[in-house]
């Protein structure tokens, strides 16, 4: 029998990432002074709090409903443009969930592809565009190699590529987002967005470690 999470687990990491972005606040805040407003951090932390009092309120519901309730959260947080699109990784997800009593690792892989997908074709961004896309991108393409090896491998492995995607966003040059405005003062700045993503997989390795 392959490994799964349930509908409670799914609700106890959900709950683990809306706290991880929320203690962050202050730390993307300062990332995102570099070429933004410094704001970043308090919309995230706004939004993800919404997205847990949401998942809260839906009480035992099951997996889909769960993500479906925690990313109608993020996008009614106030977040921006930042929240709308961290609220896709999540609504898509709900779609490849429905019906799933418990998710494998390639469930857990399809989730976040199909949530990546949403976020490329409303943002317009591919890697190397200096935005969240360059940490999702390889996080997930980690997510899918190594689904067969098991949750504990699959999201360590997501991990490491979420983090060398923010590392090489300082390299870059930012063509999407509110970074483009700063043109070649971009570089040497790593991208907010990429670094909540990061924080993103951070609790999702933790969980199944």
């Amino acid at each position: 029998m392959p490994e799964t999470i349930d509908a409670a687990g799914i609700r106890r990491l959900l709950v683990r990432m809306a706290d991880k972005i929320i203690a962050n606040r202050d730390y993307l805040n300062e990332v995102d002074s570099g070429i933004g407003d410094a704001d970043h951090g308090s919309g995230m932390a706004q939004s993800f709090a919404k997205a847990k009092e949401r998942l809260m309120a839906a009480g035992e519901a099951d997996i889909a409903a769960a993500v479906k309730a925690f990313a109608s959260g993020i996008l009614g947080g106030g977040g921006g443009a930042s929240g709308a699109l961290f609220s896709a990784l999540f609504s898509e997800g709900a779609k490849t969930l429905a019906g799933k009593e418990a998710a494998t690792p390639a469930d857990l892989a399809a989730w976040w592809r199909s949530g990546l997908d949403l976020v490329q074709a409303r943002g317009k961004a591919k890697p190397g565009d200096k935005t969240m896309v360059d940490a999702l991108d390889p996080a997930v393409r980690a997510l899918e190699e190594h689904a067969a090896a098991g949750f504990a491998v699959q999201t360590a492995k997501a991990l490491e590529a979420a983090r060398d995607g923010v590392l090489a966003t300082r390299d870059m040059t930012a063509g999407q987002g509110r970074g483009r405005y700063a043109g070649e003062r971009s570089l040497g700045h790593q991208d907010a967005g990429a670094t909540s993503a990061a924080l993103l997989f951070e609790t999702l390795a933790a969980e199944f470690a």
